[in-house]
């Protein structure tokens, strides 16, 4: 799968995240990123699961970081070859929203 690398311009972002629940912007990492809470830890996994599934498939790898004791999840995306959002990072956390 190919992805789309369009640099996305910062009112395009915040533009974008209007429709992706939960997303936030730092302009200065480059970066967007989501944390989810869980109620426990076993539904964190499956989440993971499911999450690593769909990096997979859109052949984009975001950093993950799993906080067992409180039991969220934080990810974050960027394309590290453009250093900056892209149109692949915005559909990639499309796509991960619809895990919900």
């Amino acid at each position: 799968m190919q992805e789309n690398k369009t640099v996305i311009t910062e009112a395009g972002i915040h533009d974008a995240l209007k429709d992706l629940t939960g997303w936030k912007y730092d302009a200065e990492l480059k970066e967007i990123s989501r944390v989810w809470k869980f109620e426990k830890f076993v539904p964190t996994m499956v989440f993971v699961r499911k999450l690593t599934e769909v990096m997979d498939s859109k052949n984009h790898h975001s950093d993950l970081n799993l906080d067992s004791r409180s039991k969220t999840l934080a990810v974050t995306v960027t394309t590290h070859t453009e250093n900056a959002v892209t149109q692949a990072d915005l559909d990639f956390a499309a796509a991960v929203n619809t895990l919900e």
